[in-house]
């Protein structure tokens, strides 16, 4: 993503326009000259696939180490549980059975139901993961990360400045408007948009929690997040984990008094159930000799 955004933006692809409407009213317009490429939102759509399956092996390895089975019981049922009301909890309750109570209980308060639904960071994994494997692709954006206009206007004349959207999205986005009165048509009004774009997915944008921070921060987030929920699991069935830096004292503790999981151990394999003898077809030379043997006999009358 980071190649593919950082040779979007050498080639400029943008302008910034101070625009008059009228009445000393003016836009600050973004004129998109080049769409961002559609291969960011593809190579987002993988990050985001490979968040939400870390997070489903997860629960298949824990079920593997609560049975001490490979593969785990009802391994076709079993999903990471991510949502937004008790009821759909509750509903998908079976899909969980394999898991100690202790785990269960974690899992539950994770959920998006049980905490700010828009803060929660399963909660957007989960919904920006249905749009990209279910629907479409999410829509790939531009954000204007820093913009400090800058307005020279004559002596006696005042600016106000009303912000509109800083997602940039299609070929013109009007991103703030400024009002200078009073205005005459001698006014003059020097501008410098002082701005800098970052990428964005619109669909993400509109949280009002995430989408007041960077693109990359929230990246980086998720990663941390997902990183340490796979570190939990890894020690509480393991009693080990490759990242103990991110657990408690605490935590580690219960996990030891607790025991770990059953060590899974890979079903035998079933015995092979074979099939009724067939018949070997003709070898090739089996064919030629009764062809040859063909070609001599005598034709019948008609």
């Amino acid at each position: 993503m980071v190649e593919v955004w950082n040779d979007y933006v050498e080639r400029q692809p943008h302008d910034i326009q101070l625009v008059h409407q009228g009445e000393g009213v003016h836009v600050i317009r973004v004129i998109e000259n080049e769409p961002i490429p559609a291969d960011f939102a593809g190579l987002f759509g993988e990050w985001l696939y490979n968040l939400r399956a870390s997070l489903d092996y997860i629960i298949w390895a824990a079920a593997a180490y609560a049975s001490g089975a490979l593969p785990p019981p009802s391994e076709g049922v079993l999903q990471y549980p991510i949502y937004e009301d008790e009821a759909a909890w509750k509903r998908n309750l079976y899909r969980l059975k394999g898991l100690p109570e202790h785990q269960q209980r974690r899992l539950r308060e994770m959920q998006p139901f049980v905490s700010d639904p828009d803060a929660n960071f399963l909660g957007w994994i989960n919904r920006l993961a249905r749009i990209d494997r279910h629907r479409t692709l999410v829509d790939g954006a531009c954000y204007l990360a820093e913009v400090r206009p800058v307005m020279g206007i004559d002596h006696g004349r005042k600016a106000s400045l009303q912000w509109g959207s800083r997602v940039v999205r299609g070929p013109v986005t009007d991103v703030a408007r400024v009002t200078i009165s009073p205005w005459d048509d001698d006014a003059v009004v020097r501008f410098n948009p002082r701005a800098g774009m970052d990428p964005e997915i619109a669909q993400w944008s509109v949280s009002p929690f995430w989408g007041s921070k960077r693109f990359g921060d929230r990246v980086s987030i998720m990663q941390i997040f997902v990183a340490g929920e796979i570190a939990v699991y890894e020690y509480d069935c393991k009693g080990a984990s490759r990242r103990e830096d991110m657990l408690t004292d605490n935590f580690r503790q219960e996990c030891t008094a607790r025991g770990g999981g059953k060590r899974p151990v890979r079903a035998a394999r079933p015995a092979e159930r074979w099939g009724a003898p067939v018949a070997p077809a003709p070898t090739t030379l089996e064919r030629i000799d009764a062809d040859i043997a063909g070609m001599h006999e005598p034709h019948r009358a008609d």
